[in-house]
């Protein structure tokens, strides 16, 4: 009995010890045989990878849609996301947007949005703050241009993409003839230089600018009359004490005007010809049509005054994304530094982060680009829910003004009324 109990407990020592031995399967293979051990992931990080399916909607014209889908084929070759990219026809853009969001499930993950319309979509309720979906860091890091009309309720809704300020374009020699050394930075510069044309008549134009863009028409009013300061309350061309002064120069100044947006080439051929002293346009814009004699200027960006309208836009994300991480990992690689430099270079649209300004030689940034741009902090700039209200009922009323539809006293009156 003892001897069997010797045997049982020998056969219980074997059977631990061979328990104890590393087995083939466990055995990491020899250098010599397989190469280096390859380390195998936990499978909690495998959970962390990127994954998911969006859908992201913008509207742009075909060479700038070309170039997204370059950077986005470069996106999705490295993330395991799948991203379906929408470019929705100019006239369909925000009353489509508006349909998809209203209805539950039907509206992209991601919008291109004007920052015109950030502030009126997140008071809406269709848009997430970037808080939910941004890693990265927006306060202190983009133009304060780009960052302001996002800011509503405490919280950023977007993630600025790019800026496109309203410039002027003019011919320097035919500002000389008419007593200018510079373009003109002030009222009182305005007023001398529409005094000095009336009594020239050396040519029918003036000044060039599209009737149907109500930020070039904004941008006329608020450099005629010296600037638009905002208060509490009152759309921005309620410009207060210069309100008066503004709509009389423009008067003046009316007569002299041509309506480049109906122009066309023509209007930019008048410019480089002689025919024209000065367009404002904005600056992609500008650069489509370089030529010697055409110089371009930016007013400096002043703290609590808008000289000119400068255009953005800015990716957002809608209430009822799925997949917000993915979506705020695509924009982040959208609105990159590198990818900012090579959509400026591709497309005309200027930078949105402070950095790249710091250096704008090497980056090759428009040498009219004002410092002020960059420094600028608290720049005024029109941007409550109710902007594209004010928009709406502006652009056409001057464009009826500046066609020769209503007159001036009209004009005055209508603009007088919207602003109550």
């Amino acid at each position: 009995m003892k001897r069997k109990n010797h045997w049982v407990l020998f056969a219980i020592l074997l059977l631990a010890l061979i328990n104890l031995s590393p087995s083939e399967e466990m055995t990491l293979d020899r250098p010599e045989d397989r190469g280096e051990a390859q380390p195998v992931t936990p499978p909690e990080a495998q959970t962390l990878q990127e994954t998911g399916h969006i859908q992201v909607a913008v509207q742009m014209n075909e060479s700038d849609f070309r170039r997204l889908e370059d950077m986005n084929r470069q996106f999705t070759v490295s993330h395991s996301v799948e991203v379906d990219l929408v470019n929705v026809p100019a006239e369909e853009s925000y009353a489509s947007f508006q349909r998809q969001l209203m209805k539950l499930g039907e509206s992209p993950d991601i919008l291109l949005l004007d920052n015109i319309w950030i502030r009126r979509f997140a008071a809406d309720g269709y848009l997430l703050p970037t808080e939910g979906y941004y890693s990265g860091s927006l306060s202190g890091e983009v133009l304060s241009a780009s960052l302001i009309p996002n800011e509503w309720n405490g919280y950023v809704w977007g993630v600025p993409l790019d800026v496109d300020p309203y410039v002027l374009i003019y011919d320097a020699a035919k500002l000389k003839q008419l007593g200018m050394e510079r373009p003109p930075a002030s009222a009182d510069d305005w007023n001398a230089l529409i005094s000095a044309f009336k009594k020239q008549h050396s040519q029918p134009y003036l000044l060039g600018l599209d009737y149907r863009d109500p930020f070039a028409a904004a941008t006329l009013l608020w450099q005629i009359g010296g600037g638009w300061k905002p208060g509490e309350s009152g759309p921005f061309f309620a410009m207060k004490d210069n309100m008066p002064l503004s709509v009389q120069q423009l008067e003046l100044i009316q007569p002299a005007l041509l309506d480049s947006g109906a122009s066309g080439a023509d209007s930019w051929n008048k410019l480089s010809g002689g025919q024209l002293a000065m367009m404002i346009a904005p600056a992609s814009e500008a650069q489509k049509h370089v030529h010697a004699q055409m110089k371009v200027w930016m007013p400096e960006v002043q703290p609590n005054l808008a000289a000119a309208w400068i255009q953005g836009r800015s990716y957002a994300v809608s209430s009822q994304t799925d997949n917000a991480e993915a979506a705020g990992l695509w924009i982040s690689e959208m609105t990159s530094a590198l990818n900012q430099m090579r959509w400026q270079e591709a497309t005309g649209h200027l930078p949105v982060l402070k950095t790249i300004y710091y250096e704008a030689a090497s980056n090759k940034l428009p040498d009219w680009t004002p410092a002020s741009l960059a420094a600028g902090s608290g720049a005024a700039l029109p941007a409550s829910p109710s902007l594209p209200g004010q928009l709406e009922a502006f652009a056409p009323l001057t464009y009826d003004y500046l066609s020769g539809a209503i007159t001036a006293k009209q004009y005055r009156g209508r603009l007088a009324e919207l602003s109550q």
